[in-house]
């Protein structure tokens, strides 16, 4: 009986774990993390900087997108026109980082959990800070990755 107790205080606990030290599901290796984010990095910066080339490149026509706005879902032909509509905006990109990640890889799809928290230059010059969580997809396509989805929420404006 008291075994069964030991035993059982192991599981309990082991549940408690914080996210950094627990693991859900196959992981990418070493190799694959950096590729995946520098793609990611890629593929946000492209947006900011309206560089249409840029992203295309990273990202599919089958793209889908969930926008932290709360909008309809999004093709790559609308979100390349939201960027347009963001540089249009005058706003710039002065932080961009994603302070948590969590991995899960099955074959050739990697699915990324992440938070983010960007810093824009305001319209009149003040910061505009958002933080939020996302969930990002990336398939690995003729020999690269590619980033084929995201939905993204926001903590706090």
């Amino acid at each position: 009986m008291r075994m069964l107790a030991i035993v059982m205080a192991g599981v309990v606990s082991a549940g408690a774990l914080p996210v950094s030290a627990q693991q859900y599901g196959p992981q990418p290796d070493e190799v694959t993390k950096r590729e995946i984010l520098g793609i990611r990095e890629a593929a946000w910066r492209a947006w900011f900087a309206n560089d249409r080339a840029g992203f295309e490149r990273i990202v599919p026509a089958e793209l889908v997108a969930l926008g932290w706005d709360g909008g309809p879902w999004d093709d790559r032909a609308r979100t390349v026109t939201q960027m347009g509509e963001f540089a249009k905006s005058g706003r710039k990109v002065t932080a961009l980082e994603f302070p948590r990640n969590v991995w899960q890889r099955y074959g050739d799809v990697v699915i990324l959990y992440t938070s983010y928290r960007i810093v824009l230059t305001g319209r009149a010059g003040q910061p505009e800070e958002t933080s939020g969580r996302g969930t990002e997809v990336f398939v690995r396509r003729g020999g690269r990755w590619v980033h084929t989805g995201w939905h993204l929420d926001t903590v706090g404006r």
